[in-house]
C-alpha cells in the first residue's frame, strides 16, 4: 500500500475517484427523490435513471475515442468543471421544477460523467501498470469508491431530510468543483505518444475486443450480469419510499448498506486478488444475486440492510476484479477506447434493466421486481465458468485491427 500511495499521480486520481464517488451518492438520492416526489411515478423514476445513464451511454464512446492521447491534465479537470456547472443548474431547476428540463441537463451531465470516469479509470491503469502495482492500486481504488458509495446516500439522504434536494445538488456542484481543482494541480499519464488516426477510432475498438477472447467474455458477462443488477436501482427507492414507508433516510440507509458491503467486498478483493478472475466473479455475482433477492423477501428496512450488504459485497468483489481484468488483458495503446466500451456497457445495459424493474414495479410490485432481478442474476453468475477459460487467448496484433 505505502508504494502504491508513494505514487503522486496516483494520489490525485484516487481523490478525485473519492469525491466523484460522494458527489454521485449525494445527486442520484437527490434527484431521485425530487423526480419521484414531484411525479409519484415508478416510471418517471426509470426516465431519470434512463436519461442519466442509458442514453449518455450510447453517444459516449464516441467522445472518449476522440479524447484518446490528449493531455489528461487539461482535459479531465474541464470536465469536472462542466459537472460543477450542471449541477448548480439542476439545483436551480430544483426549485422551479419540470420534468423535463431536469432530464435533459441529467442526460447531459451523464455523458460527461462517463466520459471522464472512461479517461479516469484509463489514467490510473496507465500509472500503476508500470510500477507494476495494477491488481494493489485498483483495490485501494475501490476501497476508497466504495467507502464514498456508503457515505454518499447517507449524506444525501440526510441533506434531502434537512434541507432540500437543492442543498444537495449545490454540494455536488462544489464537489465536482473540488475535484476539477485536485486533478489540475500536477501532471498525469497520458499524451504519451502519437494520438491514433480520428477516423474508425471506435469501430477498432469493437473489432479488437471482438477478437480477443477475455476481452469479449468478459464483456458478455458484464452485459448480462449488469442487466439484472441493475434492475434493482429504479426499484430500491419505490421499496424505501412506498413499500417500507422508510423515506428519504431509510433510502439513504439503504444505498448505504450497499456500499458498506462493498467495502468489505474490496477487503475480500484485497485479500484473494490473486485468485482467477472466474473465481472472484462468480463469488462475487452470487452474493449479489443472494443480496438482491433477501431485500425483495424481506419485510421491513431492518431485514432489508443485511440483504444490501450481502449485495454490496459482492458488488464490490465484482467492480474490482473485472476492472483489473481488464486493465491486464488490454494492450497499453487500446485500454482508453476499450475502458470507453466497458463504461458504456456498464451504463447502457442497465437503461433495459431500469425498464425492466420499473414495468416489474409497476405491475407486481417492488418485492417481485428485486427477487426476479436477483434470481436472473445468480443465472448468468453461473454461465461465468464458461465465459471465461483458465487458459490465456492469443491476441491479434494491432495492425491487423486498425481499419484502414
Amino acid at each position: 500500500m505505502r508504494k502504491v500511495l508513494g505514487l503522486a499521480a496516483y494520489r490525485r486520481l484516487l481523490l478525485g475517484y473519492a469525491l466523484n464517488e460522494l458527489a454521485w451518492g449525494v445527486g442520484t438520492v437527490a434527484l431521485s427523490i425530487l423526480v419521484y416526489r414531484r411525479t409519484g411515478s415508478a416510471i418517471d423514476t426509470s426516465g431519470f435513471f434512463l436519461a442519466a445513464a442509458f442514453v449518455p451511454a450510447l453517444l459516449a464512446p464516441g467522445f472518449v475515442t476522440r479524447m484518446d492521447g490528449l493531455q489528461m491534465r487539461t482535459v479531465l479537470p474541464l470536465l469536472y468543471l462542466i459537472e460543477a456547472a450542471a449541477f448548480a443548474l439542476l439545483a436551480w431547476l430544483a426549485g422551479r421544477f419540470a420534468l423535463a428540463p431536469v432530464l435533459g441537463v441529467a442526460l447531459f451531465d451523464g455523458v460527461i460523467a462517463l466520459v471522464a470516469r472512461s479517461l479516469a479509470r484509463a489514467t490510473t491503469a496507465a500509472v500503476l501498470t508500470p510500477a507494476g502495482l495494477l491488481r494493489e492500486g485498483n483495490a485501494i481504488t475501490n476501497a476508497a469508491f466504495s467507502v464514498c458509495y456508503m457515505v454518499g446516500p447517507a449524506l444525501g439522504g440526510a441533506i434531502v431530510a434537512l434541507g432540500n434536494t437543492q442543498t444537495a445538488l449545490l454540494t455536488d456542484s462544489g464537489l465536482f468543483g473540488a475535484m476539477s481543482l485536485t486533478l489540475a494541480a500536477g501532471a498525469l499519464a497520458g499524451a504519451t505518444g502519437e494520438r491514433p488516426k480520428a477516423r474508425g477510432r471506435l469501430r477498432a475498438a469493437v473489432m479488437y475486443a471482438r477478437t480477443q477472447g477475455p476481452i469479449r467474455n468478459l464483456l458478455l458477462f458484464q452485459a448480462a450480469s449488469v442487466l439484472f443488477f441493475a434492475m434493482s436501482i429504479p426499484i430500491e427507492v419505490v421499496l424505501a419510499q412506498k413499500t417500507l414507508h422508510a423515506g428519504a433516510g431509510g433510502y439513504g440507509a439503504l444505498l448505504s448498506a450497499w456500499g458498506a458491503g462493498a467495502v468489505v467486498g474490496s477487503a475480500v478483493y484485497a485479500r484473494w486478488h490473486g485468485r482467477s478472475t472466474r473465481v472472484l466473479l462468480g463469488a462475487g455475482g452470487a452474493a449479489v444475486g443472494t443480496g438482491l433477492v433477501v431485500m425483495g423477501l424481506a419485510p421491513t428496512i431492518a431485514v432489508v440492510i443485511p440483504g444490501a450488504v450481502l449485495g454490496g459485497l459482492g458488488n464490490g468483489i465484482v467492480v474490482v476484479a473485472a476492472r483489473s481484468a481488464f486493465q491486464e488483458y488490454v494492450e497499453a495503446e487500446w485500454l482508453v477506447r476499450v475502458t470507453g466500451l466497458s463504461e458504456s456497457i456498464q451504463e447502457a445495459v442497465p437503461g433495459l434493466g431500469f425498464v425492466l424493474g420499473g414495468a416489474l414495479t409497476a405491475a407486481s410490485g417492488a418485492r417481485v421486481a428485486l427477487v426476479v432481478a436477483g434470481a436472473g442474476g445468480l443465472v448468468v453468475t453461473a454461465t461465468v465458468r464458461w465465459l471465461l477459460p483458465l487458459q490465456e487467448p492469443v491476441r491479434a496484433s494491432s495492425a491487423e485491427l486498425e481499419p484502414a
